[in-house]
């Protein structure tokens, strides 16, 4: 018999049989090489172990580098057990000063400032190293009273938690570079705030009319979802003001949007008051959670989830709603001289296209890129209740817009359908667009607009589909990046969206041949507890993810490349990245670097896939690993092993327990080689090469004895003999129990194992 080779099947014992058997070859370094002697220990010894051995039962077999020993927070937390990936400290950075609940960013980039919003404090982080920044010194500490606090926990708060001054909006007063709108929580009692820029309070002198009660402009439960933007032009008399939709009530039982008081800076004068929505009105507002606001052009959107009103006769239902309102609105007449006289609301669709679509109907969040205001992109659920699923949906500003100009949908009585209104009902002019003075409108127009604010046209996300969705998973927060590459003269666009437990989905979108695709290219751990993501934003000056959860706040490049990919066919996948052929890794893109995102060019990676020559010797087991970093989703594509040989050709190894067997991390391993298993053994992954070794098998030299690699041979070779041995048992025993002899059968014992199966307790007695 020739001696083992240098391949093992790394998964054929578990660590502590690997480490009995180091030391017994230790112990027998000065015993004499004798293949009888070694295979009557061996024979032994097996027998002892029993049931610790460690055999093939399935067409798959758990090796030490299998999936299940890897784990894959490389980007961000944590450490590889199994594999040693490659951890880099310089891409991921992290601030805490403990469990304060960081739930607002606002990323002032020409500054290099990132503000931070949580309990009782405001942070202000260094944008380019976040880990730059000290707890002690960047911070503007905001607590609430202790009469705050006692009243709150009268009304049976929490003191540690809900009792505090949560800061949920920080905006820019761009009409003075140097301050800071904010507004807090502070004990269920609102408040709201003007700072400076570098975390100090304003002297006296500098007194800011309209601030100091947040009520309508911030939310009482730091649990509940709000939305707020701070606009300085198109307001009536072009004073700046804030945009707000929240909860204006203890009981949360007044849900508005609202515009403050506008007040002249100079003189301290208040020139106008506040707008909202009519209170208690649930066809304007039905227990809404908001998610975002943005203004675009005369308006402001925003955007929130809801009841819908529209359903309410078949049961209940929650639909995503975008509502506008005009910046130069100035209120209705009479009663309505503090209500809005364009608000208009219309539902958002996010569905699967069939003759019967399957929907998500719940928004989640909602972005926009700072330099492109025609473009929304959300994230949204199912119900939690029923089946859980995600989506991303974008949209097109011109589509909302026409929804806003369609017909609007009414409800005739309360046993009625919801119908579209006919246009002859409808007055001039046209109620929810924008005029100089809204209070001068007819009354026709005023009531019509109180009563028809919903529209009855939904607003169709592009192209007819998601851009993602997925089930058994919660998408919160999203942010997305354009890229352009014009050596390819093809824009790509990322989205990075946040998961409930902690994780980051990397998907790319890009057109081809007119038509739209979306790839999954990675995910990542973000958080080293599975804690839900908060918050989420994006720098392309620093290029760099910013992302927050309960306990802490983390900065995460978005170019990992080397970091991330090991393989040609993943690195070439990113339009951050491109695979240097000549150093054999992933570096940011540049020209000359191997790139295809839309997986046009076949075969681009073949000439990097790193072929490798083993030998084998004739009954040897031999492991061809193919290791790829991989996230989870893309481990579910099955990988293809291919084998060249000169008697059959090529053709596809079927997976079989005696002969071929697939490894968990997509490897191949052979047992018992011989002749035939030579040649060239290549795996495919999607039509990608991943990974090729030509085999040569030594069936007539034998290599000089070597005590460790017999000893692994043998080992091997009665693992397998055992297998086919236990095989052949169960085989037998279970024909015997069909014809009924189990218990007239003499070699079987009471206990319905044979006397002689190493595996029974009662044969190692």
């Amino acid at each position: 018999m020739c001696s083992m080779g240098n391949q093992r099947p790394q998964g054929a014992a578990t660590g502590r049989n690997r480490r009995r058997l180091h030391s017994s070859s230790s112990s027998s370094s000065s015993y004499t090489y004798s293949p009888l002697n070694r295979l009557s220990r061996l024979s032994a010894l097996l027998l002892v172990l029993g049931a610790q051995i460690i055999y093939v039962e399935y067409a798959r077999a758990d090796y030490e580098n299998t999936w299940n020993l890897y784990y894959e927070p490389p980007c961000c937390s944590g450490t590889a057990a199994g594999h040693h990936l490659r951890h880099h400290k310089d891409h991921v950075k992290d601030f805490s000063c403990g469990p304060l609940h960081y739930r607002t960013f606002y990323m002032d980039e020409r500054n290099n400032a990132l503000y931070v919003g949580a309990m009782d404090r405001i942070f202000r982080l260094n944008l380019r190293n976040i880990s730059q920044s000290i707890c002690e010194r960047d911070v503007l500490i905001l607590e609430p009273t202790g009469s705050d606090i006692l009243n709150c926990v009268s009304k049976g708060k929490r003191e540690k938690v809900e009792c505090r001054n949560h800061i949920r909006v920080i905006q820019p007063m761009k009409f003075n570079g140097h301050r800071l709108y904010v507004c807090g929580t502070n004990a269920h009692n609102p408040k709201d705030y003007v700072i400076n820029a570098n975390l100090t309070h304003l002297p006296r002198s500098q007194y800011v009319p309209g601030v100091g009660l947040g009520i309508g402009k911030c939310p009482y439960d730091p649990a509940d979802n709000s939305t707020a933007v701070y606009v300085e032009n198109g307001n009536p008399f072009g004073l700046p003001a804030l945009y707000a939709g929240t909860n204006a009530e203890f009981t949360k039982a007044d849900s508005v949007i609202f515009r403050s008081d506008l007040y002249n800076l100079t003189n301290g004068r208040k020139e106008a008051n506040f707008k909202r929505t009519v209170k208690y009105d649930s066809k304007l507002l039905d227990k809404p959670n908001f998610v975002g606001s943005f203004e675009i052009g005369e308006f402001v959107y925003f955007f929130f989830r809801e009841h819908a009103v529209e359903y309410i006769n078949c049961g209940k239902e929650v639909y995503s709603r975008v509502a506008r309102v005009c910046k130069n609105d100035r209120g209705g007449k009479y009663m309505m001289s503090q209500n809005w006289a364009t608000y208009l609301k219309a539902r958002m669709n996010c569905s699967i296209s069939s003759e019967f679509p399957f929907y998500f109907n719940e928004i989640q969040s909602v972005y926009k890129m700072p330099s492109d205001d025609s473009k929304f992109y959300a994230t949204f659920t199912t119900n939690t209740n029923g089946l859980i699923g995600s989506a991303v949906c974008s949209y097109d500003i011109r589509d909302i817009n026409a929804a806003f100009e369609g017909k609007y949908k009414e409800q005739a009585s309360s046993n009625s359908a919801w119908l579209p209104v006919l246009n002859q009902k409808v007055p001039e002019p046209r109620p929810g667009t924008c005029h100089n003075d809204t209070a001068t409108l007819p009354d026709s127009v005023l009531n019509f607009i109180r009563k028809h604010p919903l529209m009855d046209k939904a607003v169709d996300h592009e192209f007819g589909n998601p851009v993602f969705f997925k089930r058994d998973i919660i998408l919160t927060k999203l942010v997305v990046d354009k890229i352009r590459i014009d050596k390819l003269n093809q824009e790509f666009l990322v989205y990075f969206v946040a998961t409930s437990s902690g994780q980051i989905y990397k998907i790319v979108q890009f057109m081809h041949y007119g038509q739209r695709h979306s790839n999954l290219i990675d995910i990542f751990e973000a958080s080293p507890h599975n804690e839900p993501i908060r918050e989420l934003i994006l720098s392309q000056k620093t290029g760099s993810l910013y992302l927050a959860t309960d306990h802490q706040v983390k900065q995460i490049d978005i170019a990992m490349c080397a970091r991330r990919y090991d393989s040609c066919f993943r690195c070439v996948a990113d339009p951050y990245c491109g695979w240097d052929q000549e150093v054999n890794a992933c570096r940011p893109y540049q020209l000359g670097l191997l790139q295809d995102v839309a997986n046009e060019t076949s075969g681009i990676c073949d000439t990097s896939v790193l072929r490798k020559r083993v030998t084998s010797s004739y009954g040897q087991t031999l492991h061809l690993s193919c290791f790829v970093k991989m996230p989870e989703v893309l481990r579910k594509k099955q990988t293809r092993w291919y084998h060249h040989s000169t008697e059959k050709g090529r053709y596809e190894v079927r997976y079989t327990p005696t002969k071929y067997i697939e490894t968990n991390e997509g490897g191949l391993v052979l047992l018992a080689v011989n002749e035939g298993d030579g040649g060239r053994y290549d795996s495919y992954l999607d039509g990608t090469l991943l990974c090729s070794y030509g085999v040569t098998v030594d069936a007539h030299r034998c290599s000089p004895p070597s005590q460790k690699q017999d000893y692994q041979k043998i080992y091997s070779h009665w693992c397998n003999e055992f297998e086919k041995y236990k095989s052949a048992m169960k085989q037998w025993q279970a024909k015997q129990e069909q014809c009924g002899l189990k218990d007239k059968a003499g070699s079987v014992s009471s206990n319905g194992k044979h006397v002689n199966d190493v595996f029974s307790n009662d044969a190692l007695v």
